[in-house]
């Protein structure tokens, strides 16, 4: 269910009412229609969400084995979703980096500036696509990257 943004949460009370707080604050409520999608899911989907899972590790695979080769990048390992987070060594803000490959390059990321202060000189690239388009896409990302040098 990629962007449905449905899950739950267990732990103590009090870390669990913060959470709600927050929670609240940036998200409206789940619409019936995705909490029904949740429901089939949790019920009746097995099958299909360890195709979708054994299909994401894939293409994180090739994600990454594609970045290995980019010069300037230094790769992480994702411990869930599917996004890879790769350090680049260019003496530029993340924002700046990611405005240049979108309408230069025709790459779509986002900047690691929006995950926090730790995650300025990092861009954040979703491997939720085919594997001819995360090929294509990290084609791009070298060549942009390149071309900022």
């Amino acid at each position: 269910m990629t962007g449905r943004r449905v899950g739950y949460l267990r732990g103590p009370s009090p870390l669990i009412q913060a959470a709600a707080r927050i929670h609240n604050t940036f998200n409206g409520s789940v619409n019936t229609a995705v909490q029904d999608a949740a429901l089939v899911a949790v019920r009746t989907c097995d099958a299909d969400i360890a195709r979708m899972r054994a299909e994401y590790e894939r293409r994180g695979e090739l994600m990454r084995a594609e970045l290995a080769k980019v010069p300037g990048l230094e790769l992480s390992t994702p411990e869930g979703a599917f996004y890879q987070f790769p350090r680049y060594d260019l003496d530029l803000p993340s924002a700046e980096v990611v405005a240049a490959l979108r309408s230069t390059y025709g790459v779509a990321v986002r900047p690691g500036s929006e995950f926090g202060a730790r995650g300025e000189g990092h861009l954040r690239l979703s491997y939720a696509a085919d594997a001819e388009s995360i090929t294509e896409g990290v084609r791009r990302l070298a060549h942009g990257l390149s071309a900022l040098r």
